[in-house]
């Protein structure tokens, strides 16, 4: 009787845990009214869901805060060595974009890392379902067996089905939070399956075996496209490298454009139409499959 108490109470103590943990990834602010306030933002929304995606344990009031004063930092030292606004204005934008570019950095690169273990992860289902485990504890196993944040990802599933929560809509909460389209025809297929029948553990194995088919064809591309790659690379760069080239070879030809506030308007308009054409031949070198 007192084993099975101990265990009650355990098991009670895991799901308040898992409660508060749900409940404080919706957190928009440690401030009551601004939460509330925030959470009628659709632009917050999504903001919490990115840092979500990235694993960053930050709320979004800090986030703002943080671009915020970077931008005001920024835009101050930029106004102590130049006259020109457009300068300041650039500087200050060009900061407080920093915070969101890394937010972003660190959700694409988590979300290809979920992607690069995906297929191990179906094919750990599989082999449970194969075994005669339920669904739910095939779950558990892929957040007890998998690296991160596959793990976390799968834990969240678990914890939501535990705490009440249909395994539809478990499901489609976990597709929510990782926006792949593999990660959704895995979702898709497993809910099909629950209405209409059939073998799902074969169902898993293809789709597994699909996205590896995926990712060998990138890696095709991949090795098919370097030397455009490598032009792209080069094509971006090379204005970069000859202002530097100048800059030190003849410090006076350049300079007027350092001193002047016209040349400083002419240098942020040449790095803004760089940026430019880097984000356009980046999205034609960009394959999807």
């Amino acid at each position: 009787m007192q084993q099975r108490l101990a265990e009650a109470l355990l098991y009670t103590k895991h799901t308040d845990d898992a409660e508060i943990q749900l409940a404080r990834s919706e957190l928009m602010s440690e401030i009551p009214l601004l939460n509330r306030m925030l959470v009628r933002v659709q632009i917050a929304t999504r903001l919490r869901r990115m840092l979500d995606q990235a694993d960053l344990h930050i709320t979004v009031s800090r986030l703002v805060m943080l671009a915020l004063l970077a931008g005001l930092m920024a835009g101050l030292a930029v106004s102590m060595l130049t006259i020109s606004t457009v300068a300041v204005i650039c500087a200050g934008i060009a900061a407080a974009a920093v915070p969101f570019v890394h937010v972003a950095y660190r959700r694409r690169r988590r979300l290809n890392a979920f992607l690069e273990h995906l297929p191990d992860a179906l094919d750990l289902m599989s082999r449970a379902l194969q075994a005669g485990h339920a669904f739910a504890e095939s779950l558990h196993m892929i957040a007890t067996e998998m690296p991160e944040p596959v793990a976390t990802e799968f834990r969240k599933t678990y914890e939501e089905q535990n705490l009440g929560l249909s395994l539809k809509l478990a499901l489609e909460n976990l597709a929510e939070r990782v926006p792949l389209l593999d990660l959704r025809l895995c979702v898709t297929a497993i809910m099909i399956q629950r209405e209409t029948g059939g073998n799902l553990a074969e169902i898993l194995e293809k789709v597994a075996y699909t996205i590896r088919e995926r990712f060998r064809i990138l890696e095709d591309l991949k090795t098919l496209t370097t030397s455009s790659r490598m032009s792209a690379w080069i094509l971006c760069g090379l204005p970069v490298f000859v202002a530097l080239a100048v800059t030190v070879m003849n410090p006076e030809y350049m300079g007027v454009l350092w001193r002047d506030p016209r040349g400083h308007n002419l240098l942020f308009a040449a790095g803004f139409m760089q940026l430019t054409g880097m984000l356009i031949i980046r999205k034609i070198l960009r394959i999807k499959i």
